[in-house]
């Protein structure tokens, strides 16, 4: 191998490596396993607290939501934007037969103008889920874990808000978030070595 290829390769190779490696080293969202408590994240309203490497969300008796949000960049080669959600609810609170359930959702917003990058027709949120079992979202659902293809907003600036909705419904309702993240296309690694 001439000199030249050699330097080449030492050049490219950590450029390469850099572009390559797992998703969650160079996404620039912050702390979505929740192992570092709520560190990277802000709670607008209501209680939402560490759960234990998750973010709890409680009804709070003096405010109608929680809210937990984070302003990042997503990725460039992004995919996906994923996380885990379970919601419980057990009799209890106040009941007002015309009040709405209480409700979790989730809001990709444009940092900047706070519009809604992509959301279900008539609403800010692209997932909903009730405590009587209702879901809805523009994504995917797997068993506990939503997807949302985000490829086409690579580089964007956002705001993405996770929303506990409460009221009146003769119901306590939780909860649990975990693993918010973004997934990446992997480049192929080729050795540059003749």
């Amino acid at each position: 191998m001439e000199k030249q290829d050699f330097t080449f390769c030492r050049f490219i190779f950590p450029v390469i490596l850099f572009v390559c490696m797992p998703p969650t080293l160079y996404a620039s969202l912050s702390n979505g396993d929740f192992s570092d408590g709520l560190n990277g994240w802000t709670v607008e309203y209501g209680t939402v607290t560490d759960g234990g490497a998750y973010a709890l969300f409680e009804e709070d008796a003096f405010s109608l939501s929680s809210t937990l949000s984070q302003e990042f960049t997503i990725p460039a080669l992004a995919l996906e934007l994923s996380f885990d959600v379970v919601l419980s609810a057990e009799a209890g609170g106040d009941y007002d037969p015309f009040s709405w359930p209480d409700a979790f959702t989730a809001s990709l917003l444009d940092a900047l103008t706070l519009d809604p990058l992509v959301a279900n027709p008539g609403v800010t949120e692209f997932y909903y889920l009730d405590n009587t079992g209702y879901e809805e979202t523009v994504g995917t659902v797997s068993g506990s874990t939503v997807s949302l293809d985000v490829s086409s907003w690579a580089g964007y600036d956002v705001l993405l808000s996770f929303d506990l909705w409460g009221g009146p419904d003769g119901m306590l309702t939780s909860v649990d978030l975990d693993n918010v993240s973004v997934s990446v296309t992997r480049l192929p690694v080729h050795c540059c070595l003749a």
